[in-house]
């Protein structure tokens, strides 16, 4: 998982327009002793590509059936990705001002992104699965 997501949801005439960035280096992990591996080149290559960010291109449906569309900038490439999901809000948050939650789920094949890292298991198979299950979870506050 990564924390935090530096995530921004505006509104104009226009629609919705969702952008979010995160920090390579703010990746968690059970095992810390898998970081660096994660961190280097044959992943993320945190070095020379520090952010994963998203921008939409496209947000539609009803609050309860979204479907946003965009650009995903991982480790060097960019490529458009399709997520579903749903918006709750706005209500009142505590100590005042407004919040709203997104969730949104997407799959992506991190070989696409240059991911191509993997071991053969001595039992059979291979250590990584190429589909990888995206899941975002934001709570917004209204500026």
């Amino acid at each position: 998982g990564f924390k935090p997501i530096d995530a921004k949801l505006t509104a104009d005439e226009s629609g919705l327009a969702l952008e979010g960035n995160v920090a390579v280096t703010d990746i968690s992990v059970d095992d810390e002793n898998i970081r660096p591996h994660l961190l280097s080149p044959e992943f993320f290559d945190a070095e020379r590509n520090p952010q994963i960010g998203f921008t939409s291109t496209a947000i539609a449906g009803a609050a309860d059936d979204l479907t946003v569309t965009g650009e995903l900038s991982m480790a060097g490439i960019s490529l458009p990705v399709t997520a579903s999901g749903r918006l709750r809000g706005p209500v009142d948050g505590p100590g005042g001002g407004e919040k709203a939650s997104l969730a949104l789920e997407a799959t992506i094949d991190r070989t696409d992104f240059g991911m191509n890292w993997q071991m053969d298991l001595p039992s059979g198979g291979v250590a990584l699965a190429n589909d990888i299950k995206l899941i975002v979870e934001l709570e917004l506050n209204r500026d």
